[in-house]
């Protein structure tokens, strides 16, 4: 039996053009000798499509393209939609076959974590899911489940074992699961552990593009009865992926380097928001500094160097190297390059509000009006020539507040918001040793600095507050824990208390791409009026 997966990259909401990337694909995998067609996991709809499901016409809308598809079958197709029964709505998956649904199923365990809140829409299914299929003059059983379906290990309901018990020669899990670091390793992992417990193939097939925050990989995969590898699609790109369950030979499962998967995500996130969106042109400030620099690096990968614009901004603050740094990474990239001093705007907003600051010291209010005005020229160029701003801001800073409300802050895509400052130092020394070596040396190995006044650096070693800040955001160890693990107690206490006090500057941040499994976003929900105080 050959079985294909056809790991596809649907939009939200675009219900006609997903039903006919449907079609196409299961037309092909019928001209691939296919004996049975999967689909992931509501891949009529798209994923996730959040509020969408409380309007109807969505909901009739999806149901009318599914039976239009399941009117067009012929090889058996499994396909993932929305299904709604007195009155409830589900997250489901059906069978077709010669011109009809045959069978349908619905999603058990309903995930409620991180990015999840699908019991906010779909109810919970009751029967574990079991269709009996004739494939080739042959009763074939198989046990069906949707994505959180097999990741059960904090839920009662053991659904492989019932579907071995029921009979399943095999396991078809459709999907719609984000990439984070190191998850098609978790993934294997995890299945080869489900196997060992009922010693059958498990097939499974999951999503690619990017929707929003999220990234999806793909890597859609089949694993024989010993968890042996037997296929593996693509990651990060559309692919079909054609399995014998018959005739299977096992492959190798070579593990991507994590930047590598960071950096083709990243990517992915970036093409796919353009493109979704409607929109072809990015824009960066580019300062020399390294953030913008891996910034402008990815966004020209991802969209090509015709369609991104550096902008340098310079103040009379800003170092020669600086600029000489942001000028040598735009003719490297080959990317549009313009210079715009902002001395003088900033000194006639200062002379505004001299009398207002009359007597005070100079602080942090002078150095941030030079953000801003760093921010208001890139709306400018964003209203004037419909560019998306790209805005730079890594993770570290974003939990610390060190970021600049309607300045650095400003962007329609927050691109490396999920990437820690020595994160962003491990991708820029991975694209200039893999891709090109596109980003000036002096950019990686000079001190970090705003340049908001004269020999300004940035008031962190990264080294040792990165990690700190990752360990705070993740949210697995207390307070108590974390200095027990080895942290200066003061140093834990002040960095956890900048992060709560700093809420409400990232809940005005620009939406980012998730690459971890704590990113900012809809994944982390915390209230910016905050009060509670751990004992230690």
């Amino acid at each position: 039996m050959k079985i294909a997966l056809c790991q596809i990259n649907p939009t939200v909401g675009s219900l006609e053009n997903n039903y006919n990337l449907i079609k196409d694909n299961y037309e092909s995998g019928i001209r691939s000798g296919a004996d049975l067609i999967i689909f992931p996991e509501l891949a009529i709809s798209g994923y996730p499509p959040q509020d969408l499901l409380f309007k109807k016409s969505f909901i009739d809308d999806n149901i009318k393209f599914i039976n239009q598809l399941a009117s067009k079958s012929t090889i058996p197709m499994i396909i993932g939609y929305i299904r709604i029964h007195d009155n409830k709505i589900f997250n489901s998956a059906c069978l077709c076959i010669n011109g009809k649904i045959v069978n349908t199923y619905d999603k058990i365990l309903l995930p409620t974590y991180d990015v999840f809140d699908e019991d906010r829409y779909f109810s919970p299914g009751k029967d574990i899911g079991i269709w009996n299929i004739n494939i080739n003059e042959k009763n074939t059983v198989i046990g069906i489940q949707i994505c959180e379906d097999i990741w059960d290990d904090n839920y009662d309901n053991n659904i492989i074992k019932q579907q071995k018990n029921m009979g399943a020669d095999f396991i078809v899990n459709i999907s719609a699961s984000p990439f984070s670091k190191k998850r098609l390793k978790d993934r294997i992992s995890h299945f080869r552990e489900k196997i060992r417990e009922v010693c059958i193939p498990i097939f499974y097939c999951n999503l690619i593009g990017a929707q929003d925050e999220l990234v999806f990989d793909g890597c859609s995969m089949g694993l024989n009865g010993k968890g042996e590898c037997i296929g593996l699609a693509k990651s990060f790109e559309s692919d079909i992926l054609l399995v014998d369950i018959d005739n299977s030979i096992t492959v190798r499962v070579d593990y991507n380097d994590k930047d590598e998967d960071v950096f083709n995500a990243l990517c992915l996130g970036v093409k796919d928001y353009f493109i979704k969106t409607g929109m072809k042109k990015a824009v960066v400030g580019i300062s020399g500094g390294i953030d913008s620099a891996v910034v402008a690096s990815i966004a020209t990968f991802a969209l090509g160097n015709d369609n991104v614009h550096g902008v340098m901004m310079p103040s009379k603050y800003s170092s020669n190297h600086s600029v000489d740094d942001a000028k040598q990474l735009a003719e490297n990239l080959g990317i549009n390059y313009m210079k715009l001093p902002i001395q003088s705007a900033v000194e006639s907003l200062e002379d505004i509000l001299i009398d207002e600051f009359s007597g005070l010291g100079r602080d942090i209010a002078e150095e941030n009006i030079q953000s801003r005005v760093r921010g208001n020229l890139l709306m400018a160029l964003s209203n004037k020539f419909g560019w998306i701003v790209l805005s730079t801001g890594n993770k570290t800073e974003l939990a610390l507040g060190y970021c600049t409300l309607y300045g650095d802050m400003n962007g329609g895509l927050a691109v490396i918001s999920d990437l820690s400052k020595t994160d962003v130092y491990d991708l820029a020394n991975w694209i200039n040793n893999n891709k090109s070596m596109v980003i000036p040396e002096n950019s990686i190995s000079k001190l970090p600095s705003a340049e908001l006044s004269y020999d300004q650096v940035d008031p962190f070693d990264y080294n040792l507050i990165s990690p700190l800040v990752d360990e705070i955001i993740k949210g697995e160890k207390s307070i108590k824990d974390l200095i027990n693990s080895g942290f200066d107690s003061k140093f834990v206490l002040e960095t956890y208390n900048t992060i709560i006090k700093n809420e409400f500057k990232r809940r005005q941040a620009p939406i980012g791409i998730r690459v971890t499994n704590k990113a900012f976003g809809n994944g982390r929900r915390f209230p910016i009026v905050n009060h509670y105080k751990e004992d230690i």
